[in-house]
């Protein structure tokens, strides 16, 4: 996966895969944290964050995902229990 001193190119293109593919992200932000030049190092705190926002959208999109259904349903309920 190593291609000298320099990160994967395009890079904009690893962090979005990073984003897609947050175990991709996870393992290239391993490797290349691992290597001593500063590029790489960026490299691989990039595709790290890139991973962990992912987490942090699906976290929030479920939690109003639960709050929206939440919602509803009680309304639901509480409809069906009135009539």
């Amino acid at each position: 996966m190593s291609n000298g001193d320099k990160p994967l190119e395009p890079e904009w293109l690893w962090y979005v895969l990073s984003f897609i593919i947050p175990i991709l992200g996870i393992i290239l932000g391993a490797i290349y944290l691992g290597k001593p030049e500063p590029e790489n190092k960026r490299f691989g705190k990039n595709c790290l964050m890139a991973a962990v926002i992912y987490f942090v959208v699906v976290a929030c999109c479920v939690a109003i995902y639960l709050i929206v259904v939440g919602i509803i349903g009680t309304g639901i309920f509480d409809a069906a229990m009135s009539s």
